[in-house]
């Protein structure tokens, strides 16, 4: 029987996440040594929705190059390549071919979760939805979009990030269940955006339209903070996702080969990944990766600071909250 149908929402530009992402598109941003959007194919396929379709733009043959046919995530991936961007909901319209008359997902490639889409599957059902939209509990409401529901869950109003008082402390995840029936409020061969267009029309149309409120982990991977964090996050458990590591003590995570110094300090969270080596007196942890092939140099340190493969580190390098590329080191701060 086949899978449920999904998108992943893989086109964008990254443009919050420059220049880390000059040379490598967002949707391959290595966390705790995998691309963000392995994580979120496989989150996929574990709720049945195996066949999926991304779009592409910014740097789309390098995903497409990477994951393949999606079988070595559990799924069937297909592509669809956008000449220029047409915005979120314009994208989706434009694979309405690839969904059918079949109820669908939609996800961002950055947005990194182990949330139960299975029972936001059902609750979407129950109540005869043409679409919904998962919220999370959020603190920060100024950070995110936020969804405003009756008591019944039908969505009243949206409050893009807003300052002071916040209406509703639920925040849209950006992800989406949807029937065909959307696409009478998404118009074809034109750039579209559901915050803005499509969900307001749909919420003066009346139509059956609601946010859920779903446990689990979730974070829009949408700039460097939440990217630091995420590593901490999956090396520490709170994310439920594969790690393809032994863990050599709570934390602290290594794959394959590497040579550790008897002097070196490491300290959760940490990985270090296949051929890496640790040099005397390095220090390293609080949400550190360490990229294939790179050798940290005696006396470093390093807290919460990605390092990919293929970057080099100075001798005695101190480094807290950053990314270090092939050919350059960015700084949070900087960012």
């Amino acid at each position: 029987m086949p899978g449920m149908k999904a998108m992943v929402l893989a086109a964008g530009l990254g443009d919050r996440m420059g220049p880390v992402t000059d040379q490598v598109p967002k949707p391959l941003l290595p966390i705790a040594n995998r691309p963000v959007m392995a994580y979120i194919l496989e989150h996929l396929a574990r709720h049945g929705f195996t066949q999926v379709i991304a779009n592409l733009h910014y740097r789309g043959q390098q995903i497409q190059d990477f994951f393949g046919d999606g079988s070595d995530f559990g799924i069937d991936l297909t592509y669809t390549h956008e000449d220029r961007l047409w915005g979120i909901a314009g994208g989706v319209r434009r694979c309405r071919d690839f969904f059918g008359d079949d109820t669908f997902l939609v996800i961002g490639a950055d947005d990194l979760t182990d949330m139960d889409l299975s029972k936001f599957l059902a609750l979407h059902r129950s109540r005869g939805a043409v679409a919904s939209i998962g919220l999370a509990e959020v603190e920060e409401t100024s950070q995110f979009g936020i969804v405003v529901t009756d008591a019944d869950g039908r969505i009243e109003r949206f409050v893009e990030k807003p300052q002071g008082e916040a209406p509703s402390n639920t925040a849209n995840t950006q992800i989406y269940l949807f029937e065909p029936a959307v696409f009478d409020f998404i118009p074809p061969d034109r750039k579209h955006d559901f915050g803005f267009q499509t969900f307001p029309a749909m919420v003066d149309a009346r139509v059956p339209f609601y946010g859920f409120r779903l446990s689990g982990y979730w974070r829009d991977i949408g700039g460097i903070r939440d990217y630091l964090g995420a590593q901490s996050d999956v090396l520490e458990r709170r994310l439920s996702a594969h790690i393809p590591a032994c863990e050599l003590r709570p934390g602290i995570w290594v794959e394959g080969d590497c040579e550790i110094a008897e002097t070196a300090r490491l300290e959760p969270a940490l990985m270090l990944s296949r051929g890496s080596r640790v040099g005397e007196r390095a220090r390293l942890g609080g949400g550190t990766v360490i990229g294939g092939g790179v050798e940290v140099p005696d006396g470093a340190d390093l807290w919460n600071t990605v390092v990919w493969a293929g970057a080099s580190l100075p001798r005695g390098i101190s480094l807290c909250r950053s990314v270090v590329t092939a050919d350059r080191i960015c700084r949070e701060m900087a960012l």
